[in-house]
């Protein structure tokens, strides 16, 4: 590509030398990346990588998501965020009669043991 020709496709842009700054930050990032990514590096990412795609897979075949999507959207977990309530064993027994919270509580008790089983493996 001749000079005229490469002048004609840029002449209409204007370049700020804080345009040339952030170009250099580029270069001078994608030379610390490729001085960092080696085998090691790119093994460890394809792993970690594979791993969160497992689990994400994991998750989206059951209805954990939409049941946390719908408990985080509730009016009332926004008021204890901006007003955490304290409660005491006292409190704690008296929340053992309402009946979501035993249903709450079963699906953490559910998930801990989940976890328990999955440790052994």
């Amino acid at each position: 590509m001749s000079d005229e020709n490469l002048m004609n496709q840029i002449s209409g842009i204007e370049i700020r030398p804080g345009d040339v700054e952030a170009v250099l930050d580029l270069i001078r990032t994608a030379r610390i990346l490729q001085d960092y990514i080696n085998d090691q590096t790119a093994h460890g990412i394809a792993d970690l990588t594979s791993t969160v795609l497992k689990l994400t897979n994991a998750i989206m075949c059951t209805d954990l998501i939409e049941v946390m999507e719908r408990a985080v959207q509730d009016p009332e977990l926004d008021k204890a965020i901006l007003n955490p309530p304290k409660i005491g064993l006292a409190g704690v027994i008296k929340q053992m009669g309402d009946e979501d919270f035993q249903k709450g509580m079963g699906v953490m008790l559910t998930l801990v043991k989940a976890i328990g089983r999955a440790a052994e493996e």
